[in-house]
C-alpha cells in the first residue's frame, strides 16, 4: 500500500512537470522567438548572419509523423536503454523504467493496431524484449523488484 502511494505521488509529480510551456504560449512561439525591436536596441541597427532555410521546431515540439503510431518512454534512473520500432499503422507502445539501473528494453511492433505496455520498477541489469507480429494480442508487462528482494512479474 505504501509503495502504491509513493508510486502515484511520483507519477503525478512527473506529469505535472511535463507542462513546461506558459499559459497561452504555443509550440510555434517557443520554437520561433521574436526578434528584438528597434526600441529595445536603442534604435541602433543590428546585423546578423544570413539564414539559410527556414527555422524548424525542436523535435519535441514537432508534429508527429503520419501512420498514427505512438511510442512513449519514461525513464527515471541511470544507464537505461530503450528501443521502440514500429512498422505499420496505429501502433501504441509505452515503456516505463522507474528507479532502474542499466536496464535494456526493446519493443518491435510489425503490424497494424498493436498495443504494448512495459514497466520496470526498481530493477537492475534486466533485458526485456517484446516482439509483436501482425494480429497479436496486446502485451502488458510489469516487472518489479520488491523490497524483500523478490522479483514480481505480472502480465
Amino acid at each position: 500500500m505504501r509503495f502504491a502511494i509513493k508510486f502515484i505521488a511520483t507519477c503525478s509529480a512527473i506529469f505535472s512537470a511535463i507542462s513546461i510551456l506558459p499559459a497561452g504560449a504555443s509550440a510555434q512561439t517557443v520554437a520561433n522567438p521574436i526578434a528584438p525591436s528597434a526600441a529595445l536596441t536603442g534604435g541602433a541597427p543590428s546585423f546578423s548572419a544570413p539564414r539559410t532555410g527556414g527555422q524548424k521546431a525542436a523535435p519535441e515540439l514537432a508534429a508527429a509523423a503520419g501512420g498514427g503510431n505512438f511510442a512513449g518512454t519514461l525513464e527515471i534512473g541511470a544507464y537505461n536503454k530503450v528501443f521502440q520500432g514500429q512498422f505499420g499503422a496505429n501502433n501504441v507502445s509505452n515503456v516505463g523504467i522507474i528507479k532502474g539501473y542499466a536496464n535494456s528494453v526493446g519493443v518491435l511492433q510489425a503490424g497494424d493496431n498493436l498495443k504494448s505496455n512495459v514497466a520496470l520498477i526498481n530493477t537492475q541489469g534486466l533485458s526485456v524484449g517484446v516482439i509483436q507480429p501482425n494480429g497479436s494480442a496486446p502485451v502488458n508487462v510489469l516487472i518489479a523488484r520488491l523490497p524483500n528482494g523478490a522479483l514480481l512479474i505480472k502480465r
